[in-house]
């Protein structure tokens, strides 16, 4: 199983996430997130539940769909996320446009692929998939899955992104992928294959995961997506991405 490999900046950015995430449970009395840090809405606790997950023969682990051809799988949900408001709900499944200011969504195709495009204007923004339950993974982990989709850069960013997956606040770990997208092409598909274990070494817990994907940035980007999965042993594949693409 690849190991996360820290840059310098990693430690800080975690650092700013966790002080984001209790921004946002504390902004619950009225009080906005730090126009500077990401945040989605603090979702309840609950018990650990089996994810949902596709069809397979026999005893193998199958691939974990959280969007698909139609849509946010159930039990997740889209979000879209601004310091207004960290979790707007994307209506349709997660297959209608949306404008949340910083942020907006759009239908889209990704090489024929029913999917979204993520359009950022300026500020800070995000979108996420997220359940209202914790969803016990770690089969996935110990499996050397990787997070899967498939996407294409409309527009490189211009700022940090990361990428994050999220087991309830202030569980967290987070991937820089700056580099990775500002050297991608643009208007060509292309397949973001991360291990899971990248994720893990900077804090998620597989046990409890409510947020199986988050990407975030600050200055105008736009990417599409697609297929959002975990599929097992993908970490080992050989275009698999390092922990600091």
């Amino acid at each position: 199983m690849p190991r996360f490999t820290s840059p310098a900046s990693l430690p800080a950015l975690l650092a700013a996430a966790l002080a984001a995430a209790l921004a946002g449970c504390a902004s619950t009395g009225g009080d906005k997130p730090a126009a500077s840090t990401p945040a989605p809405a603090p979702v309840a606790a609950a018990p650990a539940k089996p994810v949902a997950a596709a069809p397979a023969a026999g005893d193998k682990l199958p691939v974990a769909m959280f969007y698909g051809d139609k849509g946010a799988v159930a039990p997740y949900a889209l979000f879209l996320g601004t310091p207004a408001n960290f979790s707007t709900t994307v209506p349709q499944n997660g297959t209608a446009p949306l404008d949340a200011g910083a942020i907006k969504v759009q239908p889209a195709t990704v090489d024929g692929a029913p999917g979204a495009k993520f359009t950022w204007t300026g500020g800070l923004g995000q979108f996420h998939l997220q359940s209202k339950t914790a969803n016990d993974m770690l089969d996935y982990l110990d499996a050397n899955a990787a997070m899967v989709f498939d996407a294409v850069v409309h527009k490189h960013p211009e700022d940090q992104v990361t990428m994050r997956v999220d087991c309830r606040y202030p569980c967290l770990g987070v991937v820089d992928m700056t580099n990775f997208y500002k050297t991608a092409p643009l208007e060509k598909k292309l397949q973001v294959k991360m291990p899971l274990s990248c994720f893990e070494a900077t804090g998620t817990k597989f046990t409890a995961v409510n947020t199986p994907l988050v990407i975030f940035t600050t200055k105008p980007f736009a990417l599409s997506v697609a297929n959002v999965r975990y599929v097992p042993g993908a970490a080992k594949d050989a275009d698999a991405l390092k922990c600091t693409p």
